[in-house]
């Protein structure tokens, strides 16, 4: 989508910026606000039920979006594609760890998150191929044959009618009050900069998201059958595994916005090898998380997240300094830089996947993962916010942005070493009650 942006912006050239950036940035609200709702709702009714829901949603809404005629309508598709996201990625991961022995998990896990980096790889590349060969409409319209294909798959392999949690379903107002207030905080923090930090529409949005937030959790305290289950909080681990991700997740969102924008507005790359460039460091994130899911385990999972919190935060160390100039350095800084972030990624997400999972009863993954991923989403709304407080206040010193956003960077995942080091073999022990 980043890469489609500008050919968006010329096909509906009557709508102000502002209300195009929507495009983008509404799929993330709608989709942090759906995750943890979603994740519980698939324990209950079922994983595979609601991964195929959610696989046919996202289809219906690519096409949607290939077809949509105003930006008005693009944008409503882009938010109801936000939400069909949210079904699918808890109902994955917790459709899988649910069919995997014990045992096995980790190696599941570690799959599971190279396959997330081999969507990075591919993504940013075939994208700017279809929007220069066939437009921007092109993004969403291969969805549909490539979605046609899993829902069929999806409804022949997976399992349908296995509900993991038995009882009513999950409190309807008390999802729709927690995914209201996530998507609030989300949309004020990653529009922030954009509308102004003081301005009426950021701070309705802050102070209604937190004070919707307040009021869904003291109604999940009390119901029986809670949309935010919050048990999970009460295990350590769990609390400890997804502050963690919410950490690295500010940075990981950081390093993926600022670098296109380097690579465009300093060295004067062209979308495709831009694309190609950043590759690197997914590929690099590829390698690690297979090899976490060969070595990892609950025991040794908080040590490898904080190697690779301390890789990442070493290549955002030398991309926050001179070496990284407008003098172009491919090959010996950015290329090698890129690589160690990488390898820090996946070392870091796919060994936080196993701390959490070893944290949540098997009849709770879908919900907990889905906690795990709302957090991590918030904490990436507030990594672009701080991108965008770095630009504006550079103005035309994109350079000097650059530099300091990847020494926050660094900074800020150098917090989250010891946090990742406390994800200890005894802690990974003890389960939340179910």
């Amino acid at each position: 989508m980043n890469i489609a942006f500008p050919s968006i912006a010329k096909s509906f050239s009557g709508t102000a910026e502002s209300v195009l950036t929507w495009v983008v940035s509404g799929y993330g609200v709608t989709f942090a606000a759906g995750l943890a709702p979603a994740g519980r709702l698939a324990d209950v009714i079922g994983r595979g039920r609601l991964f195929l829901l959610g696989l046919a949603a996202f289809v219906a809404t690519s096409l949607a979006c290939a077809i949509a005629p105003t930006a008005e309508l693009l944008i409503g598709a882009r938010l109801l594609q936000g939400v069909a996201a949210a079904v699918v990625v808890p109902a994955s991961i917790g459709l899988l760890l649910g069919v995997v022995e014990p045992g096995k998990r980790a190696g599941a896990i570690g799959t599971w998150t190279a396959t997330n980096g081999l969507g990075a790889v591919l993504g940013p590349v075939l994208g700017g191929l279809l929007v220069d060969q066939f437009g921007w409409r092109a993004i969403f319209a291969i969805n549909i044959p490539i979605g046609i294909v899993l829902v069929a798959l999806a409804f022949r392999l997976l399992p349908l009618d296995r509900p993991q949690v038995r009882g009513p379903l999950p409190d309807a107002l008390g999802a729709i009050t927690f995914a209201a207030a996530t998507g609030a905080i989300v949309a004020a923090v990653t529009r922030g900069q954009d509308w102004g930090w003081t301005a009426p529409l950021t701070m309705t949005l802050l102070l209604g998201g937190f004070i919707l937030l307040m009021l869904s959790l003291l109604r999940a305290h009390g119901h029986r059958s809670p949309a935010v289950d919050l048990d999970l909080w009460r295990a350590g681990l769990f609390a400890r595994t997804s502050l963690a991700s919410a950490i690295i997740g500010l940075a990981l969102f950081a390093h993926m916005l600022m670098g296109p924008i380097f690579l465009a507005g300093v060295w004067h790359y062209s979308v495709i090898k831009a694309s190609l460039v950043l590759t690197i460091a997914a590929v690099g994130a590829m390698i690690t998380s297979v090899v976490v899911g060969k070595i990892g385990t609950p025991d040794n999972a908080g040590r490898l997240s904080a190697l690779g919190a301390l890789l990442f935060a070493a290549g955002a160390a030398v991309l926050g300094t001179e070496a990284l100039s407008a003098t172009e350095r491919l090959w010996t800084v950015w290329a090698p830089a890129a690589l160690v972030i990488g390898f820090g990624i996946g070392l870091a997400f796919a060994s936080l996947g196993i701390c959490a999972s070893a944290a949540i009863p098997e009849e709770k993954f879908a919900a907990g993962l889905g906690m795990n991923f709302t957090v991590r989403q918030v904490g990436g709304a507030l990594g672009i916010a701080i991108l965008a407080a770095i630009i504006s206040a550079h103005d035309q010193r994109l350079l000097d942005a650059v530099h300091q956003l990847y020494r926050v960077e660094a900074l800020v995942l150098l917090v989250a070493v010891p946090l990742c080091l406390t994800l200890k073999p005894a802690a990974a022990t003890s389960r939340v009650p179910a």
